[in-house]
């Protein structure tokens, strides 16, 4: 996140390359959730950029998603409708130009999609930041500087990577771990305590290591509120009233002047989806819900009985 968000005000491309089902999205989700990152920014859209596009199409979605981002009035969809390209350009120009903005730019398959949605991005030097999420190798390289990881930390970020064996989860897991370690000597630690829990537990699968690695860097309150929710059901979709009303019961929330129990635990949510821990998900029957992946409970659960904290019974 710290690419997003620097100092340097020229627009910046920051690409995310890998084959189909390897976590990119997933990656790029993350950041683009993460309310810091929100705050940083004007305004945000997400544009899946499908095979079959109409590139009109393409920028009536992102004219709705920069102005629900701002909270402005919405341009009804029967003008955007009636527009025709020059309009809907003019339109987007227009109203980026005086705005630092992020735009992610999902699964991105040739050169001439991309500089057709480049057109519509505006630079002027305010900082906005462009992601892009490919399987094509080439495409970062076609027309923008692509953003590479500090040389100090390419080599630990490397040997880190290979750890996670290619599986999402762990990739996601330790890059929420990792996003609070800032020198080469903490990233260094993370390297060398994931090779020790190896070397000395081989039972452990790698990514269980990562995962266990993730817990231990929480705060101890986010500690039981993350553990209280292996007790629910394997996939089960817990009601995010219900169980930061049962965290208050439990007395896991932190009094804080000012602020209300509900808005401390929100907090406690928002901070265990940032790190992976929870997925926090929206659907038609329930405003705001989480779940928890099933390697996390399974983690958790391992965690309960040791740490004597509870008793989960699965049945």
């Amino acid at each position: 996140m710290g690419w997003l968000m620097s100092g340097e005000q020229q627009q910046a491309v920051i690409s995310v390359v890998g084959m189909g089902g390897s976590g990119k999205t997933t990656l790029v989700a993350k950041t683009f959730t993460s309310e810091s990152v929100k705050r940083h920014f004007s305004c945000y859209a997400w544009i899946t950029v499908y095979q079959s596009y109409v590139i009109e199409d393409l920028y009536r979605s992102l004219i709705k998603e920069v102005h629900q981002a701002t909270k402005e009035e919405v341009p009804a969809a029967a003008d955007l409708n009636s527009m025709s390209y020059r309009e809907l350009l003019h339109m987007l120009v227009t109203y980026l130009e005086s705005r630092r903005y992020l735009v992610v730019l999902d699964d991105v398959w040739d050169i001439k999609r991309l500089k057709e949605m480049r057109i519509a991005l505006p630079n002027r030097q305010l900082g906005s930041r462009i992601m892009l999420t490919t399987q094509k190798e080439d495409i970062p390289f076609s027309t923008y500087h692509n953003k590479r990881c500090p040389p100090e930390l390419e080599s630990l970020a490397w040997e880190l990577l290979g750890k996670c064996k290619g599986l999402p989860l762990a990739i996601v897991a330790l890059g929420g771990l990792m996003s609070s370690k800032e020198s080469s000597t903490e990233w260094r630690k993370v390297c060398n305590s994931i090779n020790w829990h190896l070397i000395n537990d081989h039972f452990l699968e790698p990514v269980k290591t990562i995962l266990f690695l993730s817990f231990n860097d929480l705060p101890y309150r986010l500690k039981h509120c993350f553990l209280y929710c292996s007790i629910f059901p394997e996939d089960y979709l817990i009601r995010a009233e219900r169980l930061i009303r049962l965290w208050i019961a439990e007395g896991f929330v932190e009094h804080v002047k000012g602020v209300t129990l509900e808005e401390v635990s929100e907090s406690y949510l928002m901070e265990l989806n940032f790190r992976s821990m929870l997925h926090v998900v929206r659907c038609p029957t329930i405003r705001q819900a989480c779940k928890m992946h099933d390697l996390m409970r399974e983690l958790a659960l391992s965690t309960l009985e040791k740490e004597k904290f509870c008793v989960a019974y699965d049945g």
